[in-house]
C-alpha cells in the first residue's frame, strides 16, 4: 500500500465584501514537510480541534502559508460545486478560480469533482480547462472508502502525483452517479423539494411549499458559469469520453447500495452488512485462487 499524507481543511474568512468558507485538501510530501506546515497552520488555528480544522483565513492566504512552509505542498479545493463550502458553491463560493487565489492560482493544478458532479459536467466550464479534474472518496465512513477514484498515469509516488496533475496525466476516474449525490439538483430537503436547474429558474429563487430560499446545487451553478456544451459518450467499455479529449471517466453504483435496493433494507443495516461481507469473502477467494493459478 502506498500513500501520501493529506488533510482536508475549511479556510472561513471575509473576501471580496462576503463571507466565504472554502473545503481545501493538502499534501505534502512527507513527515518532515508535515511539520513544518502543521507549525505553521498552528500559529493561527487549532488544529487539534477537529478533524478537518477551520482556519480563519482566505483560500488564498492558505496556499501561500502552505507553500512557504513547503513548495512541493499540493492544494486541491474539495468537492467543488457544494452549496456551502465548494469553491465554486452557490452559498459562499467564487466565480473562478483566480477570484478566489488570485496571484498564486497557477499554483492550483487540480479541482476535485465531488459527489454531485462528474467531469463530463465540469467539460462545459471553460475556466476548468487548464486543470486538472480529480475525484476521491470523501468517505466520512470506512464502508465509504474508495467510492470515488483517480488513477493516475505515470510513477505512483509523491512526485508522480505532483507532476501528473499539471500535466493531467489522468488515465481515468471513477465516479458516484451525480444524480445520486446530495447537491446535485437545488432544492429544500426540509420540505422534499428537488428542482432541475430549468424547473428553478420557474419557481423562482424560493420553496413553493415554504417560501424559504432553495439550495441552489451544483447542476444550477454550472448551468450559470457553463459558456458551451460538450458532446459525451459512453462506450462498450464503460467509459464516458468527451470531444475535448479530456481524461475520461466510468460511473459506477457501490456494492453497498445494489444490496440495499436488491433486498429491500438499508445501506447500513446488519442485513446488508452480512451480505456484503459473504460477497467480498468469496470474491476475494476466488482472486486468490486466480493469483496463485500457474500461468
Amino acid at each position: 500500500m502506498r500513500f501520501v499524507l493529506g488533510t482536508e481543511v475549511s479556510c472561513v474568512a471575509r473576501q471580496g465584501g462576503r463571507g466565504r468558507r472554502v473545503h481545501l485538501l493538502v499534501f505534502v510530501p512527507g513527515f518532515p514537510a508535515s511539520e513544518r506546515v502543521n507549525v505553521a497552520l498552528a500559529r493561527v488555528a487549532n488544529l487539534a480541534s477537529d478533524g478537518r480544522p477551520t482556519l480563519r483565513m482566505s483560500p488564498r492566504d492558505l496556499l501561500s502559508t502552505v507553500l512557504d512552509a513547503e513548495e512541493a505542498s499540493i492544494v486541491i479545493p474539495a468537492h467543488l460545486w457544494a452549496p456551502w463550502y465548494g469553491l465554486y458553491g452557490s452559498k459562499s463560493g467564487f466565480d473562478s478560480l483566480e477570484e478566489c487565489f488570485g496571484d498564486l492560482t497557477g499554483h492550483v493544478h487540480a479541482v476535485e469533482t465531488g459527489l454531485s458532479s462528474d467531469p463530463g459536467m465540469n467539460w462545459r466550464v471553460k475556466s476548468l480547462d487548464g486543470v486538472s479534474l480529480v475525484s476521491f472518496s470523501d468517505a466520512h465512513s470506512l464502508p465509504n472508502l474508495g467510492r470515488e477514484l483517480t488513477v493516475f498515469e505515470g510513477e505512483p509516488s509523491y512526485d508522480g502525483l505532483a507532476g501528473a496533475l499539471p500535466e493531467q496525466s489522468i488515465a481515468y476516474t471513477v465516479e458516484f452517479f451525480p444524480e445520486e449525490g446530495k447537491y446535485h439538483h437545488s432544492g429544500h430537503r426540509g420540505c422534499g423539494v428537488r428542482l432541475t436547474p430549468e424547473e428553478a429558474r420557474r419557481n423562482g429563487a424560493r420553496c413553493h411549499e415554504c417560501g424559504r430560499l432553495l439550495t441552489l446545487g451544483g447542476m444550477q451553478r454550472i448551468e450559470e458559469l457553463a459558456g458551451r456544451e460538450v458532446s459525451v459518450r459512453t462506450g462498450p467499455d464503460g467509459m464516458t469520453r468527451g470531444d475535448n479529449g479530456r481524461p475520461p471517466f466510468r460511473n459506477l453504483v457501490g456494492l453497498r447500495q445494489i444490496i440495499s435496493e436488491g433486498i429491500g433494507a438499508g445501506p447500513h443495516t446488519k442485513r446488508v452488512d452480512g451480505a456484503y461481507l459473504e460477497l467480498v469473502s468469496q470474491l476475494g477467494g476466488e482472486l486468490a485462487v486466480l493469483t496463485e493459478a500457474p500461468r
